[in-house]
């Protein structure tokens, strides 16, 4: 047992692969909370998953759950729940099997089965889906089976991988809406894996920033949105970063302002329409590239490719307020 108040802990995490390391990891999440894990694919955020889950074993450090010291503990004695990006559900089986799946593997009775699977279902309102099988249902139904099939087992944490990325943005949007209502409603904690900036900042009660093995950055999504500290961080979140003076800034798109009064220039390289307004891009003269958002465009943008713009950073006379980065 350990007196820690956090109900889960990760604590100096490190294994070394051939050609890559997850150094020194450590975070902590308090029991109904979601944390995610947010990062560039490659940056090591499913190694560390694996481990936490025990499908692999770190060569140094410690992992807490619920209270029980895990480390080095086979996945299945770990009471964890995971849900990958292909969902794994069995086609051969229909819904109901496939959440009943693992309370037979464990011999639970058949009445005591169908009790647990029509409470989760109930919950995540996929009553009439069981007798479906993974073939004939959508793709958001069966992000509800696979949820289904890991809380019904009631796991201390639930491990998300991103589950969601095969998924169009507007039933992304409606998952995401369900997984943080299901975390409150059955107060489970949850860690999800994803490099979608929205999911990670949506769902995170708290935020892990991973790059190269090592965190970067952790605490709240307004935290790590308001002030990204670091220019990888800031780069991921969708920030441009420019060196004014000397000095890295960071500089959200819709605070810089095309103006012929302005003192910065560069050459237009491109630019598109996207619903909220235009995503203009442009080649700084000190080589750096950055994008600017406006709901409409500058004379000087239509005049094409290739056209020197100038511009400041302020919008609407405000006051700029960039954030320095190392």
């Amino acid at each position: 047992m350990t007196d820690s108040l956090a109900f889960v802990e990760v604590r100096n995490i490190s294994r070394r692969f051939s050609d890559f390391a997850i150094d020194d990891v450590s975070f902590e999440i308090e029991k109904g909370d979601i944390l995610t894990l947010m990062g560039e694919s490659g940056s090591g955020k499913t190694s560390i998953l694996r481990m936490v889950s025990g499908l692999d074993m770190q060569d140094s450090g410690e992992i807490i759950i619920a209270g029980r010291n895990v480390t080095g503990m086979q996945a299945g004695k770990r009471n964890v729940g995971l849900i990958f990006q292909d969902l794994a559900l069995f086609p051969h089986m229909n819904a109901y099997d496939n959440i009943a799946y693992g309370l037979r593997a464990k011999r639970y009775r058949e009445s005591v089965i169908e009790d647990k699977v029509e409470e989760i279902s109930k919950t995540l309102r996929i009553s009439g889906l069981l007798k479906k099988y993974p073939g004939t249902i959508s793709g958001g139904e069966k992000q509800r089976v696979a949820m289904a099939r890991s809380l019904v087992m009631s796991p201390d944490i639930l491990l998300m991988d991103e589950p969601m990325s095969s998924l169009d943005p507007g039933l992304r949007n409606d998952i995401m809406v369900e997984i943080k209502s299901i975390s409150r409603k059955l107060g489970q904690t949850i860690i999800y894996v994803t490099h979608d900036v929205n999911e990670g900042l949506f769902l995170g009660d708290s935020v892990v920033f991973i790059a190269n093995g090592r965190v970067v950055r952790k605490g709240k999504p307004e935290e790590i949105w308001e002030n990204p500290e670091s220019e990888g961080l800031a780069r991921f979140l969708g920030y441009n970063v420019l060196t004014i003076n000397e000095e890295k800034i960071a500089v959200r798109s819709e605070d810089i302002e095309i103006s012929e009064n302005g003192n910065i220039s560069g050459t237009l390289l491109g630019y598109g329409y996207e619903g909220k307004g235009y995503r203009i891009k442009v080649d700084m003269e000190n080589g750096e590239k950055i994008e600017i958002r406006s709901r409409e465009l500058h004379p000087d943008v239509i005049k094409g490719i290739g056209t020197q713009i100038k511009f400041r950073l302020n919008v609407s006379g405000e006051k700029f307020n960039g954030r320095k980065i190392t």
